[in-house]
């Protein structure tokens, strides 16, 4: 005889059944057609396929979940089992936010995070909470937490939205190309010469200027605000993590089609690794391809002078005088007229970006006074140019620093609204990450670090807010020259197989 079921012991089996699903049992489940989600946990193999993730219905928020596709050095796309998820109607067309979703992530869709509600702009419908993801070496669980019209997954079965990822990756690399025109290595001594020099030519014209009565370079970029920034923090020659940069979202396209200007922060030479700081053939090639990219967007690319920026015999680091070393090499690499040709560059470079939407220099703001007119004829006050191009946030270690109070009065003197964002690079606050928000907990005061061999972070214009924006680097310089010298981008996308449940491939 069957027991009945009171409603005590059907309260029991559910309260049975939570605590269950609290611990990470799932009804597993082969995803072969849209499945609608209930508050029952389901999950289904790590896809190899794009997932269609529907929030709130048909008027809500469509989302796609690819696997993330990284170059090897053989120029083959492989997944190392991160995931992206982003609005595809945005994604692939301009410069756009999305999440990450790495391996023991779990994840929780809505409105109520604000980060997610900056990067995939979601609709009203959309709950606080509304869909949550975990990604295990299990696979994919999912369980929706919305009270209103839920959520849906599908697969995306088609064959071109399957290789639209990598055809996209492959694109961007074919789009560099028609902007640098060739390969990126060393040119000879009188190109090198003539590169630099028609730089500096611009540089003496440069657009946004604010020009000074003296004739001498001015300290001061005053940039409109149409045109969508993307910062780049120290990279000390790490020229993979540039063109990281160059070919992921839209950057590049903003940059030939004017709705977008690139900032690099300064430092973009003297490697800062380990037992490299007296290794500078990298730290030349990396001036060569931004006075390429300066030649090409004259009013569209922007570079700030860092402490690094120079040949003093103050930069030290790891015990080696990188001012002194990066002269000599300079000179004997190419040329006793390229180094002086690089110092009139340094003399020529701006050391603070502003518009009304934010302001950005290497370091940081002044402790002692600071004015326009001083930022616009900076060669007459070098304690200026030192501090911005030096200060670090004051802490307890460093009570000389900079702190809230000298922010607002940066942004005061340049009469900017007291919630402008300031962006600087120089200090790093760990050495396993890249962008960092609210530093210090000053709101509004954000740091970048283009240097890290893992990661590389922009700050850039997401639905008309600045964003963090974080992509893996790759081995970027051996695959693109290999592409611009004739060879072929393979096809073989290794991992990305037609089919759900295939393990990502992590070699």
């Amino acid at each position: 005889m069957a027991p009945s079921t009171s409603h005590s012991s059907k309260g029991f089996l559910k309260r049975f059944r939570d605590l269950m699903q609290g611990m990470d049992a799932c009804e597993d489940v082969e995803l072969r057609e849209s499945l609608r989600l209930t508050d029952a946990k389901v999950r289904i193999p790590a896809p190899t396929l794009p997932l269609q993730i529907m929030l709130g219905g048909e008027e809500g928020c469509r989302l796609h979940l690819y696997p993330e596709l990284r170059f090897d050095p053989d120029g083959r796309l492989r997944h190392q089992g991160d995931y992206l998820l982003f609005d595809p109607v945005s994604y692939f067309f301009d410069i756009s936010g999305f999440l990450r979703l790495h391996p023991g992530d779990s994840l929780t869709l809505g409105r109520k995070d604000p980060l997610q509600r900056l990067q995939l702009h979601y609709p009203k419908v959309v709950d606080q909470q509304h869909l949550r993801l975990k990604l295990s070496a299990k696979g994919l669980a999912l369980r929706n937490k919305s009270r209103t019209d839920g959520a849906c997954v599908a697969p995306l079965t088609s064959e071109d939205v399957v290789e639209r990822m990598a055809r996209w990756r492959r694109q961007k690399l074919a789009r560099l190309l028609e902007v640098l025109g060739g390969p990126l290595e060393p040119p000879s001594r009188s190109a090198a010469l003539d590169l630099i020099e028609q730089t500096i030519a611009i540089m003496a014209r440069e657009p946004y200027r604010v020009p000074n009565a003296h004739g001498r370079p001015s300290g001061l970029l005053a940039l409109p605000n149409r045109p969508r920034p993307v910062f780049v923090g120290d990279l000390h020659a790490r020229l993979d993590n540039l063109l990281v940069v160059l070919t992921q979202n839209g950057f590049l396209e903003a940059l030939l089609d004017g709705s977008g200007l690139l900032i690099l922060l300064g430092d973009a030479v003297q490697p800062d690794t380990p037992g490299q700081e007296d290794q500078m053939d990298t730290s030349m090639l990396m001036m060569d391809l931004i006075f390429r990219l300066k030649l090409r967007f004259p009013g569209r690319v922007f570079y700030l002078r860092g402490n690094h920026d120079s040949f003093s015999e103050d930069i030290n680091k790891g015990g080696v005088p990188q001012g002194l070393v990066w002269e000599r090499a300079l000179r004997d690499g190419r040329g006793v007229q390229y180094q002086e040709a690089m110092q009139r560059f340094y003399d020529h470079l701006p050391y603070l970006a502003m518009s009304s939407g934010y302001l950005a220099c290497h370091a940081g703001p002044p402790t002692g006074k600071v004015s326009r007119e001083a930022l616009v004829d900076i060669q007459k006050h070098p304690r200026l140019a030192y501090q911005l191009t030096h200060a670090r946030l004051r802490r307890p270690h460093s009570p000389s620093g900079y702190g809230p109070g000298e922010l607002a009065r940066l942004r005061k003197r340049l009469g900017v609204k007291a919630d402008t964002p300031v962006i600087v690079g120089h200090t790093p606050r760990s050495d396993r990450e890249t962008c960092w928000m609210n530093v210090g907990g000053i709101a509004h005061h954000h740091v970048l670090f283009g240097a890290n061999p893992d990661w590389v972070g922009v700050i850039a214009h997401v639905e008309k807010r600045l964003a963090p924006l974080i992509y893996p680097t790759e081995p970027l310089l051996q695959v693109y020259n290999q592409f611009a010298r004739g060879g072929r981008l393979s096809e073989n996308q290794a991992a990305v197989n037609v089919g759900i449940g295939a393990r990502p491939d992590a070699s």
